[in-house]
């Protein structure tokens, strides 16, 4: 018995449970059971990488430097050919090991080959304390108050532009009664957006 028909008898059983009357617990613990009968069949099932076919016998094939897992159909095709020749559907994927490159920067590239790509460094984001550190220092303006700015900035729909940030900023900040210098806020704004 194959795979596929383990899993249409293992889907039969399931569909018995499900038209009873009334299911007990007993019932829900076979429905488990019969559910893992039915991925550990679809699990040992396999695709053709040419036609795309399931099927649960599969044939790794190499010809002509092309390797492929391959359905029955596909094989006998490919052997009759002399090569894996591509289906209606499109190509073969060519599956091939990866070597493991090194991560040595001592290595040079192939002349005419591009240049391996240098990983930068990705810098950390601001934590919001250290921000409102840095804004305190550059503007002078309490800690306090710039974490009820920075609150307000962050409560800003976007996009807004930074005009209308700063406006509203300006308007919600006399609305709390935080007393800040003109150009002092604007700084702040600009360094918290």
């Amino acid at each position: 018995m194959g795979h596929l028909d383990t899993i249409e008898k293992a889907a039969q059983k399931l569909i018995t449970l499900c038209q009873k009357e009334k299911q007990t617990k007993a019932d829900k613990a076979r429905m488990l059971v019969i559910q893992a009968e039915i991925l550990a069949g679809i699990e040992n099932l396999a695709e053709c990488e040419l036609c795309g076919a399931i099927s649960e016998i599969i044939v790794t094939m190499t010809l002509v430097d092309i390797t492929a897992k391959l359905c029955k159909e596909c094989g006998v095709k490919s052997l009759e050919a002399g090569k894996i020749q591509s289906s209606k559907q499109g190509t073969p994927r060519k599956r091939t090991r990866r070597a493991k490159t090194s991560t040595t920067s001592s290595t040079k590239p192939k002349t005419g080959a591009a240049a391996p790509k240098r990983k930068t460094p990705v810098a950390e984001p601001e934590t919001p304390a250290a921000l409102h550190t840095r804004v305190e220092a550059q503007t002078g303006i309490k800690k306090a108050d710039v974490k009820r700015l920075h609150k307000i900035v962050q409560d800003i729909a976007t996009p807004m532009s930074p005009e209308h940030t700063l406006t509203y900023v300006q308007r919600e900040a006399e609305t709390a009664k935080i007393k800040v210098d003109a150009g002092a806020l604007e700084k702040a704004v600009s360094l918290l957006t």
